[in-house]
Order: structure tokens, then C-alpha cells, then sequence
């Protein structure tokens, strides 16, 4: 399908009848659940799974990315309001928020907040858009080998960039026993049954979304509610005039800042096509841009307005790039974008050659999806940012029963089968540990997804190349880059723990 076909089509199918109302629901979902400190956009998207398994290709697509579109402009209400980051992407914004609303500037920052998470996830799904003819070519240049030296770099990239200085190891665990847990099942080649311990259940694998929603959501209703009390217990309610006054001269200053904009988006981006970094590094090296190319810089850190917009415009500048890793290649470049990859499975669309070369339209509709579900979170949270946020206040002894019966229901309704219900409390518990252990979660998750993709490749490469098939040029090149990266993070590790035994010695 031509690219100017496919863009007329996206759209047209995007602000359809049958497709519109759900980016408007989606959206509205991500942005009350980005308020709740602590969740998350993978939460968001986990709770959209068991909703589309009877929906098209299309409107699929627009509940669970719209859901996903307006995480961000909700966690950062919080993360101005109260101090507490909704999600880790809006970590970088607690750095000058808090202090504009201790100044009675809380509407000022909202407003800037919300546009320039509306700008960020513009620019970001443009360049997608931009990269799209070429991206066609490469996945067509792409085989076996190189799909399965692609897959062994991302994994690489996931682990060492998930973990923090010594703790590179924790990412390289995650990665590794997601990668050994997607082996569970029949073999896709063989036909060979793998530990399933003699459950029918788990002839055709570990059951993904009850996974999945084991692994985000009910990790984090159990985190919820053995911390108890109120989500914003050290919070104190806004007045909604006080703020709304403020709310338009923070769009303004966003407006007026728009090379700002336009370059921490640019660097969030271009993190985005990187599996692994995710959001909370971008906006933390556009927060560090905008402090350093300020005429102000002394200013960051007490209230400064760009001390917000720059990394709200990085952190959903950071999807575009992400979900370009995603449909081209089959490579989730997020643990969001691992979540959308198995919901593109479970709508029956194939990432990479199928769907860049057969269903192109499908691409746009993820593209004006992610533009209209920002504009409809950014209208919303602008609108409704008072009321949203005293869900906050709600005690997570009330919130917690009734995200788990959705959630587990979520989890049963997709085979009818109480096993599911059981995997995902087994995955519920095993989150949690990974993170009270700070282990990744998306390096596993991530590794789960790509197992089947690493196994059926290199089978693959074996019978068509032999045992030298990494030798093929494209391949090599990503075998090389695999190991450097694998070799530096190495030489770092064991180098941080020799001077960290020096200074305790």
C-alpha cells in the first residue's frame, strides 16, 4: 500500500464512528489511571487487553494505544501537584513542579505540562511517519539472521540499560529468565513439550496476558496495598479557580518555548528508537539540555517553567521512536510497547514485514491515534484536573478490591479457565519481589516476548546458513555491536565494585 494511501486511510479510520469513541475512552482510562502514583502506562495498557479481544484490528488499536497516549499528562498532574511522580517518566518533572505550585503557580505548570506532552507525542509519531519508506526497505533486507542478532541486541540493550552501576547484573537476570520462561510449552519447531509439568494449560505456553497482568498489575495492587493508607497521603487538595487561572499562561509559555520543545523532543525520540532506555532517561537528559542551554539556569531546581516543559516533551516525545522498533521490527522498544505487541498478536496483526508492507494503514492508525489521544488527555486533564485528582485521595483499601476484580477477571475471561487466574497471582507475586528486589520488570517482560522470535530465527538461520550464519554482513555487524556493548557494561561493572570494595577497604 502506497504511504500517502495509507495516511489518507489511517485517518479516516481513526476519527471514524466505529474508531474515535474508543481513543476518547482509552485516553480518558490512561489519564485517570496516570494520576494513581505508582502505576504506570503498562497498567494502563494491561487493563485494555481483556476489552479488545472482539474488537477489529482498528478500533483495538485505538483503546489500547489511547490508553496509553494520556499516561504521562496524568502522572505529571501529580508529579506538580503533589510531589509524587504518577509514573517514572514523569520522575524529571518532580525537579521544578512541586516548587511552581509552592510559588501558586500550580496552574502555570499544569498548563505548560499538558502541552508540551501534546507536542512531544506530535513530533515524535511525525518522525515515525517520516521514517516510515525507509524502515519499509530495511525490514524487507531483513532475514532470519538478522532478525534473530536484532532480537540478542535488544535484549542487550534491555538488560544493561534497565540496571543502574553495579546492578547491570539484576537487568541481565531479568532478561535471562524471561528468556527461559518463554521456552515453556510446545516447541515451535519440534513439537516437543517443555515444562508443563504434565498441565494441558501450558502446552501452548504461559498464557501472555495473564502474564502480563500478573506481572504490572496485581504486582502493584499488592504494592498498594501493603503500603495502605491514602495514594497521596502527604498531599493537600487544590482549589480548582486558583488553578484554572493560571492553566492558559503555562500553554503560552510552552508555545513560546517552542525550540525547546522541538529539541528535547528530538531527544526523546531518539531515545525512543533504542529498546531499553525508555522515558524516564529522556526526560532526565532533556531536563539536563534545558537547565544547560538556559538563560536561567539558576532558576531550575526553584520553578522554572522549563524545568517542566522540557522533559514532558521528551517523555511521550519517546513513543514515536519506540513504536517504530515495535511495528517494523517486532522489537518492543518499552515494556508498553511490549504489552502493544502482544495486543497486536491477539487482534491477529504480525509486526514487521506483514504489517509495514500489507497493512500500512494499520501503522497511521497508531500514528493519528497516539496525536488525537494526547489532544483529547491534554483538553481533559486541563478540564478536569481537580476533580481527577482527588482519586488520589481515595484509600487504597477501597481502589485495591476493585482494580484486582477487574484485573483477574481480565485474566479469566480471555480462555475461560481458573489456571489463568493462578498464573497471574503467581506473576503478581513474582513482580512484586522484582520490584521490592529492583529487578527489571520490562527486561523480563521483553525477554518473555522475543524467546519465540530468538528460537524460531535461529532455527531458521541454522537450516538456511549452517552453523556460520552470524556471518552474513548485516549480521555480523549486529553480533559486533551486541558484544562491545555487552563487554563495556561489563568492564563498568566489575570497575564500579573494585572501587566500591577500594573505598570500604
Amino acid at each position: 500500500m502506497p504511504v500517502l494511501q495509507a495516511l489518507v486511510s489511517g485517518l479516516t479510520s481513526a476519527v471514524s464512528w466505529e474508531v474515535f469513541p474508543y481513543i476518547i475512552v482509552g485516553s480518558l482510562l490512561g489519564l485517570v489511571i496516570g494520576i494513581i502514583p505508582g502505576i504506570g502506562g503498562h497498567f494502563a495498557m494491561a487493563m485494555a487487553i481483556p476489552f479488545i479481544f472482539r474488537m477489529s484490528p482498528a478500533t483495538g488499536i485505538a483503546f489500547i494505544l489511547g490508553a496509553h497516549a494520556s499516561v504521562a499528562q496524568g502522572g505529571g498532574l501529580t508529579a506538580i501537584l503533589f510531589g509524587i511522580p504518577g509514573t517514572g517518566q514523569n520522575a524529571a518533572t518532580v525537579l521544578d513542579g512541586p516548587p511552581m505550585t509552592a510559588k501558586g503557580e500550580a496552574g502555570r505548570a499544569v498548563g505548560a505540562a499538558m502541552t508540551a506532552c501534546f507536542m512531544g507525542a506530535a513530533f515524535g509519531v511525525f518522525v515515525l511517519a517520516l521514517l516510515l519508506p525507509v524502515l519499509r526497505q530495511v525490514v524487507l533486507a531483513f532475514g532470519p539472521p538478522e532478525f534473530f542478532m536484532l532480537a540478542l541486541l535488544a535484549l542487550t540493550f534491555i538488560a544493561v540499560l534497565s540496571g543502574k552501576g553495579i546492578s547491570v547484573n539484576r537487568g541481565l537476570i531479568a532478561g535471562t529468565l524471561g528468556l527461559l520462561f518463554s521456552f515453556v510449552g510446545m516447541c515451535n519447531v519440534t513439537g516437543i513439550r517443555r515444562f508443563t509439568f504434565g498441565s494441558m494449560e501450558l502446552w501452548s505456553g504461559l498464557p501472555m496476558v495473564a502474564v502480563m497482568l500478573g506481572l504490572f498489575a496485581v504486582a502493584e495492587m499488592l504494592h498498594l496495598w501493603i503500603e495502605g493508607g491514602s495514594l497521596a497521603r502527604k498531599a493537600t487538595e487544590m482549589k480548582a479557580r486558583a488553578m484554572q487561572q493560571q492553566i492558559f499562561q503555562g500553554v503560552f509559555d510552552t508555545l513560546r518555548n517552542w525550540w525547546l520543545v522541538i529539541r528535547c523532543s528530538a531527544i526523546g525520540t531518539t531515545i525512543g528508537l533504542i529498546p531499553g532506555l525508555g522515558s524516564s532517561s529522556a526526560a532526565f537528559l532533556a531536563y539536563a539540555h534545558a537547565k544547560q542551554t538556559s538563560k536561567n539556569p539558576e532558576e531550575f531546581g526553584k520553578g522554572a517553567v522549563e524545568g517542566v516543559i522540557g522533559p514532558e516533551s521528551a517523555n511521550d516525545a519517546v513513543e514515536g521512536g519506540a513504536l517504530a522498533c515495535t511495528v517494523a521490527f517486532g522489537l518492543p522498544g518499552s515494556s508498553s510497547m511490549a504489552i502493544l505487541l502482544t495486543a497486536l498478536l491477539i487482534l491477529g496483526v504480525q509486526p514487521g514485514r506483514e504489517l509495514m508492507v500489507q497493512r500500512l494503514d494499520l501503522v497511521f492508525v497508531m500514528i493519528w491515534t497516539v496525536v488525537l489521544g494526547n489532544l483529547f488527555g491534554t483538553l481533559a486533564g486541563i478540564v478536569l484536573v481537580n476533580p481527577l485528582a482527588r482519586v488520589t485521595f481515595l484509600r487504597s483499601s477501597v481502589l485495591v478490591p476493585v482494580l484486582l476484580a477487574v484485573v483477574l477477571t481480565g485474566a479469566f475471561v480471555v480462555r475461560g479457565v481458573m489456571f489463568d487466574i493462578v498464573i497471574a497471582f503467581i506473576f503478581g507475586l513474582l513482580g512484586y519481589a522484582m520490584k521490592k528486589l529492583d529487578y527489571s520488570r520490562p527486561a523480563f517482560i521483553i525477554g518473555l516476548i522475543l524467546g519465540i522470535m530468538v528460537e524460531k530465527n535461529f532455527y531458521l538461520s541454522s537450516k538456511l546458513y549452517g552453523g556460520t550464519f552470524f556471518l552474513q554482513p548485516v549480521a555480523l555487524v549486529l553480533l559486533v555491536i551486541t558484544l562491545v556493548i555487552l563487554v563495556y557494561n561489563i568492564y563498568v561493572m566489575v570497575k564500579g565494585e573494585r572501587r566500591h570494595y577500594s573505598r570500604a577497604g
